[in-house]
């Protein structure tokens, strides 16, 4: 079974990421959820994630943020870790080192899901 870390300060956000990914992701999927990037690197400490999906725009840590101290640490390969804003996509500044994805919540079952299950594999 993959385990999938969803990070969203909006709990409704959150939820709903986490429903579309247990519904239309290929295989058995267990999902965790953060409600920010603090809590976030308390989940990844005691677990390893096959994948992580996180909110940009967030108090304390931003997706970036986050995906630049894993990466630093090497706890978590910022490959399979996708940032899902509702702000442009493309307005988002990401060091070029980070392997990171960015998608627009608008087409979250259109492109993101369709990624998930690529990543999963």
């Amino acid at each position: 079974m993959k385990s999938v870390l969803i990070i969203d300060d909006h709990e409704d956000m959150r939820k709903t990421t986490a429903d579309f990914v247990s519904m239309l992701v290929d295989g058995e999927v267990e999902i965790d959820e953060a409600q920010d990037g603090d809590h976030a690197l308390l989940l990844i400490e005691k677990k390893k994630y096959d994948l992580i999906i996180s909110d940009q725009n967030m108090p304390k840590l931003s997706g970036t943020e986050l995906a630049s101290i894993l990466s630093k640490s090497g706890k978590f390969k910022t490959d399979k870790f996708l940032i899902i804003t509702g702000a442009d996509a493309k307005d988002i500044n990401l060091n070029p080192d980070l392997k990171v994805e960015v998608f627009d919540k608008a087409h979250l079952i259109e492109k993101v899901i369709p990624r998930i299950n690529e990543l999963l594999i």
